[in-house]
């Protein structure tokens, strides 16, 4: 399936589709965009290369990096086109090696395609200027060109590249006198490949058929931390609909606790410790020790207060769905299983690492933690679906108040503080005991959404792999034939549930497939859970890449893309069934 493509440097990231660059924040991921051509056909500007007669066009990631090669074929000649973003700058690259002539068109609109740029020509390229500002985007253009216009540039056949770089004062850019300490393009191109072969190395290895996409999914993950900080991003793109010309559109270009410690936690399973602690080092820098440890749902790259939710009324939307929203008021929410979503991860941590240091050393968060939720769980609370405006006793948050409490406990024992752990553990299996009273239900025979109610949702599928009640017990088993009848709108994929504030959900949501998936393994069900497997996979992109949702006709992507759920949750079944594969090999036949 032909959609868009991810380039990224780990400050900010780029959506590409057939050589037009449709979307670039800058200078970081939640920047506002100079290209916005995704959100607006007419007005978002775009930067795009294209041969000058019919062609046909291949494209592919150049191994595990997130660069894109091209290759544009016609009855003339080849035109072949290497595009990445260069390590530590907000800026694209675009070498090229041509039989042909052809044209670039670049239409930069500053703030989200709200300002129209000012125009300067260069002997060796061109510059964009936000007279609202001092920033601007600079084209340097090496090879055999002619400018036609403020907007389009004529390339005759030969080697070159076109370098843009975005800078928030022109006066140290590429036309400076400062322009020399910038790198030389093809360098930086094989610095930026030699940097992405050696962040790979130590992963582990998933052979058959699912390797592709499991390497696809950890560069994926890779690529949305912003490295500044560790901090990774949800997904790098703003209002991609859920729905196609409704309003299921949001901001997801910031850091979700939760989202953030599923991702942790599926890098450290995979090898990438070093990069799964970059992520829980950012998470403990946003904690508050004396309040809710997690003030907000989500945060900035910076760690900073998330901004105000607004709407970009100038902007029509991808294929016409408004609003386009930057900022998310989520960050109004209480969100109270995002604590024990955080102590799990620490805890999974710690168990491949045993690094005693790193837990005494945040020792005191794990403290403020449990004491956040020693004194809160019998309140209600948001959804970890963030509906909003609803508030109950969530049966998922209150199994994830359980985790948090478990998981201190556990690591209590390793560090020898017996005491406090027998308390922690004490207060855990209160909490099991009244979920198990209250978020099952006798009439229904299954755990519910949350307390009083008789509906399901997916979220009860982390039942059984957080620990909280064994896959095979009865109740669960009741529950999963429930949500199979009643949320899997196609084999292998699930609705989150039925319906919220917005009305009826339409498309399935690819992380409760990988839940399922684990599930099966759980229940040694391997062949189920492969073909769960192999139908995420066909959710996929030509490129490998994974919304958030899924069409289930089309299995095409919805809502904001690429997202790091649907990659971790992935990434995370996959090591659960290939884990089981290898253990059931070294099983003993039976006499």
């Amino acid at each position: 399936m032909d959609f868009y493509v991810l380039l990224s440097n780990g400050h900010t990231a780029a959506l590409e589709r057939k050589a037009s660059i449709d979307w670039f924040p800058c200078p970081r991921f939640d920047s506002s965009s100079v290209f916005s051509r995704i959100l607006d056909e007419e007005k978002g500007g775009y930067f795009e290369l294209t041969p000058l007669e019919n062609f046909e066009l291949k494209s592919s990631y150049i191994g595990n990096t997130t660069a894109i090669e091209h290759e544009f074929v016609t009855n003339k000649g080849k035109l072949k086109v290497i595009d990445f973003l260069p390590l530590g700058l907000p800026a694209i690259i675009r070498i090229f090696d041509s039989e042909i002539p052809f044209q670039v068109t670049i239409k930069p609109l500053f703030e989200t395609g709200l300002i129209n740029p000012g125009v300067e020509m260069k002997d060796k390229g061109m510059v964009f200027r936000n007279f609202n500002s001092k920033e601007g985007l600079e084209l340097l253009i090496n090879g055999d060109f002619v400018i036609e216009s403020q907007s389009r540039i004529f390339m005759n056949k030969g080697k070159g590249y076109l370098f843009l770089l975005y800078t928030r004062d022109l006066r140290y850019g590429l036309f400076s006198n400062k322009s020399f300490v910038y790198a030389d393009p093809y360098e930086a191109f094989q610095v930026f490949v030699n940097f992405w072969e050696d962040r790979l190395s130590d992963v582990k290895k998933i052979d058959g058929i699912f390797d592709d996409i499991f390497q696809r999914s950890l560069v994926t993950l890779l690529s949305l931390i912003y490295r500044s900080s560790g901090g990774i991003i949800a997904a790098p793109t703003t209002s991609l609909p859920e729905i196609i010309g409704q309003n299921r559109n949001w901001d997801y270009r910031y850091v979700w606790v939760r989202d953030a410690t599923y991702a942790a936690e599926a890098l450290i399973r995979s090898g990438l410790t070093i990069d799964g602690r970059r992520i829980l080092d950012f998470l403990f820098s946003v904690i508050d020790p004396s309040s809710k440890p997690f003030d907000h749902p989500l945060y900035p790259v910076d760690g900073t207060e998330p901004i105000a939710e607004e709407e970009l009324g100038w902007l029509s939307g991808y294929k016409n769905s408004r609003p386009v929203r930057i900022g998310n008021a989520a960050y109004l929410q209480i969100q109270m299983d995002i604590e024990g979503s955080f102590m799990n991860s620490l805890y999974e941590y710690y168990m491949l690492t045993e690094d005693k240091l790193y837990i005494q050393r945040n020792w005191w968060a794990i403290e403020a933690i449990v004491n956040w939720v020693k004194e809160s769980w019998r309140k209600k609370s948001t959804s970890l679906w963030e509906e909003r405006g609803k508030t109950e006793h969530f049966v998922h948050t209150k199994v994830m108040n359980w985790v948090a409490l478990d998981r201190a406990s556990s690591m209590a024992i390793k560090l020898g503080y017996k005491d406090i752990a027998q308390e922690w553990k004490a207060i855990a299996k209160e909490i099991h005991k009244d979920v198990l009273e209250n978020g099952y239900s006798l009439e229904t025979r299954s755990f519910v959404k949350y307390y009083g109610s008789k509906e399901v949702d997916s979220s009860l599928l982390t039942l059984p792999l957080f620990g909280f009640i064994e896959a095979n017990d009865v109740r669960f088993l009741s529950t999963l034939k429930r949500i199979e009848n009643e949320l899997q709108v196609a084999p292998g994929l699930l609705l989150r549930y039925k319906d919220d504030f917005l009305g009826k959900v339409r498309y399935p949501f690819l992380l409760c497939s990988c839940w399922l998936a684990r599930v099966y393994v759980r229940l040694d069900e391997l062949k189920q859970a492969e073909n769960v497997l192999k139908k995420i996979k066909q959710c996929a992109t030509n490129m490998l890449l994974l919304g958030e949702h899924v069409d289930h006709l089309s299995l095409e992507p919805r809502g904001n893309f690429p997202h790091i759920f649907s990659h971790a949750g992935l990434v995370l079944a996959l090591l659960d069934y290939y884990e089981k594969k290898q253990d059931f090999k070294q099983r003993p036949k039976p006499l």
